[in-house]
């Protein structure tokens, strides 16, 4: 199951990897673009910065930013950097018949989130959300 501080922090880079390459964006604005509640979302930026994905620009028009294009960043790069590896090793008991499918659930999951790009979500989230203009002119 996925946590609420992930979908954000993943909400949270949609919205970066949409400004890329443009000027840095607050908080607010990331807040507002994501229906993010700002005081969670400035905790989940900080995550994201320790793990080296974004970067903060102090200053007037300071803000936040990716440290990578949206191409080079997965879900999965995400995942990791706000909740970590979702199979736990540690207290693992390797005599449970269970332990070593639920590391080939694990990885299997990591395969498919790292299989994705945002430049690509972003793309696929644009064709979610355009809209077709029908033109029914004779």
């Amino acid at each position: 199951m996925i946590s609420k501080k992930c979908e954000y922090a993943l909400r949270a880079v949609l919205a970066l990897s949409r400004q890329a390459g443009n000027a840095p964006m607050t908080i607010h604005q990331i807040a507002k673009a994501q229906d993010i509640p700002e005081r969670f979302l400035e905790a989940i930026l900080r995550d994201l910065k320790q793990s080296g994905l974004t970067e903060s620009i102090r200053g007037k028009d300071g803000g936040y930013k990716l440290t990578q294009p949206p191409a080079e960043i997965t879900p999965g790069d995400v995942v990791r950097a706000v909740d970590g590896r979702w199979l736990q090793e540690e207290g693992l008991d390797e005599s449970n018949v269970f332990t070593s499918l639920w590391r080939e659930a694990d990885q299997a999951l990591f395969d498919i989130l790292d299989g994705h790009h945002f430049q690509t979500l972003v793309s696929k989230q644009d064709a979610l959300t355009s809209t077709t203009i029908h033109n029914y002119t004779i």
